[in-house]
């Protein structure tokens, strides 16, 4: 009996180093991977850029905690949000669906920041006017009377592997509406808020690329501000270049609808 239960523990601890042994081979080249050579993480970004990156790019970028938080996730959704503010005859920003008084905060997050570049007059090109009208609507407007302003602010956000915001592209544009029809625009601004704080890694073109705003009074009308943006990584340079831009349309009603894009 004794024989026999020395023969069984001698072959469990022998299947035991086996499994090790084989699970330590199964291990050794995860283990021992290499780090991405300067050369692989530059042909990655490259792909990242024209569009034509695989999740094995995506796997290395990930790999190097430097770069998943400094380059832009390929993969994530895109993240635009939309808000706007109402004004009474007297100037006060009050909220678009009540007029109910705003918090300082609330209206902040409205309201363009004092880095927001204001629409140039000369360099606006005016489209025609559009005819399109509010869904659900007859577009039989009454003769035109007072007006409303209104301000709506677009954001695009764009943020890293690790998920820090990189950079956010603004826009913001003030109308008037009444009785059926957009009247006129007011202040049209763009802005960029680089929130990583990394002024290395995002270079902000010089000059918007496109502004565009419809003809006035209309049934709708849009407004349209597009800009380029290098994105950098010290060492590497710069990997990318974006050309985020936001469109508002909007109708007498003073409801909006928003379209646009971050890359």
């Amino acid at each position: 009996m004794l024989k026999e239960i020395c023969t069984s523990r001698i072959s469990a601890v022998a299947s035991a180093v086996v499994a090790a042994a084989a699970l330590a081979v199964t291990l050794a080249p995860s283990a021992q991977a290499a780090t991405p050579t300067d050369a692989q993480i530059t042909a990655a970004l490259q792909r990242h850029n024209d569009g034509t990156w695989t999740q094995a790019d995506v796997d290395l970028i990930r790999s190097v905690p430097e770069l998943a938080a400094v380059v832009e996730d390929v993969t994530r959704p895109q993240e635009v949000t939309t808000n706007s503010v109402m004004f009474t005859d007297g100037g006060q920003p009050v909220g678009p669906a009540n007029g109910e008084p705003l918090t300082p905060e609330q209206v902040a997050e409205v309201m363009p920041g004092p880095d927001a570049e204001l629409s140039v007059p000369g360099e606006v090109v005016t489209t025609p006017a559009e005819t399109d009208v509010e869904p659900g609507t007859s577009g039989i407007s009454p003769r035109i009377t007072g007006g409303t302003w209104k301000m709506t602010h677009i954001t695009y956000t764009h943020r890293s592997y690790s998920g820090d915001i990189i950079f956010r592209y603004h826009t913001y544009a003030r109308f008037n509406y009444g009785g059926g029809k957009v009247r006129a625009w007011g202040e049209r601004y763009d802005d960029f808020t680089n929130e990583s704080n990394s002024v290395m890694q995002v270079k902000i073109g010089a000059k918007r690329i496109t502004d565009t705003k419809s003809a006035t009074p209309a049934n709708s009308a849009s407004s349209k501000m597009k800009r380029e943006v290098d994105l950098c990584v010290l060492k590497y340079g710069c990997y990318a270049t974006l050309h985020p831009w936001a469109q508002v349309k909007v109708y007498g009603s003073g409801k909006t609808a928003i379209g646009g894009s971050g890359v």
